[in-house]
C-alpha cells in the first residue's frame, strides 16, 4: 500500500510519464507490487524553502513494514531521483517517512 506524495514548485510537463516513472520507481525499491502503489503529484504549487523559490520539493511516502533503516537510502535514491527528472538540488528536498499500523490503514472496505 505504498502511498507517494509530492508537492512541488516544479512544473511538470509530461505529468502521466512523470507518475509512472515515480510509480515504477516507488514499487522497484520498496520491493512492492505495482498494483499497491498510489501516487499523487501536486506540480508548481506557491512554494519557498530557504527564503526562496528555487526548485523544491516536499514528498510523503507511507508504507506497511518500513523500517527506519531503510529511510537513508531511500532518501538518497529519492533525491537522487528528482534531481534527475526535475533539476531539483537534493538539499531542498524533504521526504517524510512513516509506516502505519496494519490496522489504521483502510483499503477495499477493511483494513490491511
Amino acid at each position: 500500500m505504498p502511498v507517494f506524495q509530492v508537492n512541488t514548485n516544479v512544473s511538470i510537463a509530461d505529468k502521466d510519464g512523470f507518475l509512472a516513472d515515480v510509480s515504477s520507481f516507488v514499487a522497484s525499491r520498496l520491493g512492492k507490487p505495482e498494483s499497491y502503489v498510489m501516487i499523487q503529484v501536486s506540480d508548481n504549487q506557491t512554494m519557498s524553502f530557504a527564503g526562496t523559490s528555487a526548485p523544491l520539493a516536499f514528498c510523503e511516502l507511507k508504507s506497511l513494514g518500513l523500517n527506519s533503516s531503510q529511510t537513508k537510502e531511500l532518501s538518497q535514491q529519492l533525491c537522487d531521483f528528482f534531481s534527475t527528472k526535475l533539476g531539483i538540488e537534493p538539499s531542498r528536498i524533504y521526504i517524510e517517512f512513516s509506516s502505519p499500523e496494519r490496522s489504521m490503514f483502510g483499503w477495499n472496505g477493511g483494513v490491511f
